[in-house]
């Protein structure tokens, strides 16, 4: 139930011109309740602001007497790992708009953006000047920078590049009492001038931290990774000058809202190298990292043995495998791993370095090899490996899995082994497994003991583990949050700060937020009352609401329980395929995070009766309808939360109650009229394509169907047979000699016959015996509707007829991506498997002669490049064989996927995924036409943009004669 008071403000802020969203929806809230932490708390209203003037609006309302009550948090890509922008008040979502980089001033190495910019896209856009912003970290695809500054983020290279806060050259601030500051970097005579907003400030401020200088440096350890929330150190150096926004950088948000920063970047270095070491024990590695610190790296990680025998399940492992395990077996025992970036302006400086470390490494006996590269695409993959650490280590089997509540301690890094030592002491007395990676080479070394949250006796050891790793961190001079910020974890503040600078912190709080409005129970509360802070197991936690769900509800749905908030699919890049829906409404509800969230929350209220089921049913099946089922998340997500399967069974439960549409039914049966449409083309275009059609597909919510093309005769090409009946398919492929059995799909038989004619012939070029299998539905339609008792009949009944044709010896080779990956993934464990067609291709291709033709570009169906990745090797693979030269790109879905794109209420979302992700590929000044690989994307670009980009196998085809 909404308060009256936070309705009356959402009322007052859509009257008073604000241009954002507010939103007391039911799906916005809930997709909106957790982050990457343990815990869960449902705000009252969110709110996404267009733009600054927005957040000043928005703050000029919350200082109206009448509102005085209101509070408010901040949040940018909801990442964090300590629950930092969880409020039950009203939530501020700036990562849905304000996303806009305002300026680059390359000449004076300064940039102004909106705090939802993300990381990755900053980076993307400085590229061009040979600029970047230094702070990285692993979440860069998704973190905002107005997040990094409220947590004073860091990462990877921190030990050269220092943290967020020693880039914030300015920040923009609004207060809930309506004040607003542009703050910057004070000389000492301007913040004693005081002649403006921010230069008062500054002297107040001044007032109340430069007494307490003796505290303040007792106090703030000598490390690159040090006290921040609130850094009165940086923020008030002994030169006597001010820098508020020091401040800011750590303050989650308690001391006000900002609505735009100015940032110092750099020039990026041109050249890198990585050397991978290989160890059999965690110590050994740990003890290695202080003399690996004498080759200068930009960075010295560490990945335990978890996370490489987890790797060693992921998609990306073929690529990294060679660097991580040599020539090892993939049975053998995991590795630990050190990764040694060196990177520099000077090739010459990178090359000296590596080699003085490879001739110290030969010399040595005390690792397990080693690996050295310079290939960026290599380099990428393997910090890739350590980005999705996190993520990895949730596919841990069993319940308990690794969690954050002490994962980012840091201790001067001498005193690192030593530390680790006791701290895997302490966990092995609590009785629980962990995972361990992070940055020894500063000391901090990310730790996720692994727990079952929703079993009571484990919540109660997060509050056991996590007062004896304070006390231990304490002994060892460190601190208990080095990276994440604190969130939750307030209530140790002063045991870091001590109690004089408790009460400096609790001072700055009470002059920026004397009514405690912003984000508060974080960090302090400006009467310095503990109560006014959250306790670490006083907030609700996700294991709460998870453990009334029966266990046997939970494990018939275990990704969405699995998801654990990492956010991989709130990626910023159209060009990446993770997750589409996402990027086109900036909308977390309809991410597969959304989505999984909104399940497990429905199933909560379905199977407790918690009031609210047919609400959340409904938000549920909205957020699913959203789904574009490019499956990337049953892959590129380190969890794996397989969104479009579990689509399909909410769709199967969900439609037992609720009336479906009956556009379901006749999406659900295209397969099965294709036969009868394709006989007669030209009937049934003119019954889709007339008035009366169009008028009934619009009344049926379709659009942009399909037309059939005209009838074809099958070519007549020597040992290529098109037999109508199973048997005599079966008796085809036991004729002898080599068969391939080729599944034809609806798309390449009925919509596109022009590519299974081609792959017919280059697969008969390369010496096959080709048997074009009878048609049957795939039932992939039926899936994708949720019908699914008919879609395990009909694979049950397809798997069959697959199996018998595999007995003969022939392989099974399919066309279409989408589904070729629906029959081996969504059929039953156990099946034959078929073999995409750019993977048989690989190694059969008929041979063809150099080629002077300048080549093509390959896009690939988004299914394709997630479900298998290898996909385009395979494809330049069989190019090369035949003298075609071919260049992947890299795109986005196209908006169609199947059926979602024919969606009248998905027509805007469609044709916004084309025009950012396909587009900009075909309006490119270059002479390589471009090549797509699946049907619907072919479908797609010839409705939106008038062409057709021909299917690979066509060219091929075309190369042959």
């Amino acid at each position: 139930m909404i308060p009256p008071t936070l309705k009356a403000f959402a009322s007052a802020l859509t009257d008073g011109g604000f241009e954002g969203d507010v939103s007391d929806d039911i799906a916005d809230r809930i997709a909106l309740s957790t982050d990457n932490s343990v815990y869960q708390v449902m705000p009252s209203l969110v709110i996404a602001p267009r733009h600054r003037g927005d957040c000043e609006r928005l703050m000029a309302l919350a200082a109206e007497e009448r509102f005085a009550t209101v509070r408010f948090a901040p949040r940018g890509g909801g990442t964090g790992t300590n629950g930092q922008s969880l409020s039950d008040q009203v939530l501020v979502d700036t990562s849905r708009y304000m996303n806009r980089i305002l300026e680059i001033d390359p000449e004076a190495g300064r940039v102004r953006v909106e705090p939802g910019v993300v990381l990755g896209q900053l980076n993307r856009a400085l590229a061009p000047y040979g600029l970047f912003f230094p702070p990285h970290t692993s979440t860069a695809s998704r973190a905002t920078v107005g997040g990094m500054v409220g947590t004073d983020a860091c990462g990877k290279g921190s030990r050269r590049y220092g943290r967020t806060g020693d880039y914030v050259l300015g920040a923009s601030l609004a207060l809930p009492d309506g004040r607003r500051y542009e703050f910057q970097r004070y000389t000492a005579a301007e913040a004693s001038a005081a002649e403006n907003a921010g230069t008062r400030a500054a002297s107040a401020l001044r007032a109340i931290v430069c007494p307490h200088r003796e505290a303040i440096r007792d106090r703030f350890p000598a490390m690159s990774r040090s006290l921040t929330g609130y850094n009165l150190r940086d923020a008030f150096p002994e030169d006597g000058t001010v820098d508020p926004a020091r401040l800011i950088a750590g303050a989650e948000g308690t001391l006000g809202l900002v609505t735009e920063l100015s940032l110092r970047v750099i020039p990026a270095p041109r050249h890198q190298a990585l050397v991978v070491v290989r160890y059999h024990d965690f110590d050994d590695a740990l003890a290695d990292a202080h003399r690996l610190l004498e080759a200068e790296p930009s960075a010295v990680e560490t990945l335990d043995q978890r996370i490489f025998e987890l790797a060693r399940a992921d998609g990306d492992w073929p690529a990294v495998r060679e660097a991580l395990a040599g020539d090892r077996a993939d049975d053998a025992p995991p590795l630990v791993t050190n990764f040694i970036e060196f990177r520099d302006s000077d090739p010459a400086g990178v090359e000296a370095a590596v080699e003085r470390l490879r001739t110290a490494l030969q010399r040595r006996d005390d690792h397990a090899g080693f690996h050295v590269t310079d290939d960026g695409g290599l380099i990428a993959r393997l910090w890739g490996v350590r980005a999705k650490g996190v993520g990895l280590l949730g596919r841990t089997p069993g319940r308990r899995k690794p969690v954050p509540f002490v994962e980012d301690t840091v201790v001067p890094p001498e005193h690192l082994a030593d530390y680790i030592r006791e701290f895997r002491a302490l966990l092995d007395r609590h009785g629980v497994d962990y995972g361990m990676f992070g940055h020894v080479d500063v000391g901090c070394l990310h730790v996720r003991p692994a727990l079952d949250m929703t079993d009571p006796e484990d919540a109660k050891r997060l509050r056991a583990i996590s007062d004896e790793v304070v006390e231990l961190v304490g002994r060892y001079h460190g601190l208990l949050w080095g990276e994440h910020g604190k969130g939750v974890r307030g209530e140790y503040t002063r045991t870091f700060f001590g109690d004089e600078l408790y009460g400096v912190l609790a001072a700055v709080k009470r002059f920026f937020d004397p009514d405690n409005r912003m984000n508060p129970g974080k960090i302090v509360a400006p009467d310095a009352a503990p109560e006014g802070v959250w306790r670490i197991d006083g907030v609700p936690m996700r294991g709460e609401h998870e453990r009334s769900v029966p266990t046997a509800v939970r494990d018939e749905w275990t990704k969405a329980f699995e998801c654990n908030g990492n956010g991989v699919c709130f990626d910023w890049d159209v060009a990446q395929v993770i997750c589409p829906s996402y990027k086109a409404t900036r909308e977390r509800v309809h991410s597969p995070k959304g989505r999984a969230t909104l399940l497990r929350e429905w199933l909560r209220r379905r199977e407790t009766g918690d009031g609210g089921t047919d609400e959340i049913a409904e938000a549920t099946y909205e957020a699913m309808n959203g789904c574009l089922g490019c499956r990337a998340c049953a892959t590129q997500c380190p969890i794996h939360v397989n969104i479009p399967e579990m689509r399909s069974r909410f769709l199967e439960a969900y439609h037992r109650d609720h009336r479906r549409p009956a556009r379901d039914y006749l999406l659900g049966a295209m397969e099965h009229l294709m036969p009868l449409m394709a006989a007669v083309p030209r009937l049934t275009n003119g019954v889709l394509h007339g008035a009366a059609g169009r008028a009934l597909a619009g009344r049926l919510g379709l659009q942009a169907l399909p037309r059939l093309p005209g009838r074809r005769s099958r070519p007549r090409i020597e040992g290529v047979h098109w037999p109508r009946r199973q048997g005599e398919a079966l008796a085809a492929l036991a004729a002898g000699g080599p068969a391939v059995a080729l599944l034809a799909d609806a798309f390449s038989r009925y919509l596109d016959p022009r590519v299974l004619e081609a792959a017919v012939r280059v697969i008969a070029a390369s010496g096959h015996r080709v048997v074009v299998l009878p048609y049957v539905p795939s039932g992939k339609a039926l899936h994708v509707q949720g019908f699914m008792k008919r879609f395990r009949d009909r694979a049950r009944h397809n798997q069959q007829l697959l199996a018998r044709a595999a007995e003969t010896g022939a392989t099974l080779v399919g066309i279409e991506p989408s589904v070729v990956v629906a029959v081996n993934e969504d059929y039953p464990a156990g099946g034959p498997r078929v073999h995409q067609l750019a993977a048989w291709l690989a190694g059969h291709a008929p041979p063809g002669g150099a080629s002077s033709e300048p080549g093509y570009r390959l896009a690939l169906h988004c299914t394709e490049q997630t479900a298998e990745p290898a996909s385009a090797g395979h494809w330049r693979q069989a190019f090369e064989a035949m003298g075609i030269a071919v260049e992947p790109v890299a795109t986005g879905c196209c908006g169609m996927a199947g059926t979602y794109g024919h969606l009248a209420e998905h027509a805007d979302t469609s044709r916004w995924l084309f025009e950012e992700s396909w587009r900009p590929h075909l309006a490119a000044d270059d002479p390589r036409a471009l090549l797509a690989t699946g049907y619907s994307c072919r479908c797609q670009t010839q409705r939106l943009a008038g062409t057709r980009p021909p299917h690979p196998v066509e060219i091929m085809a075309a190369r042959l004669s």
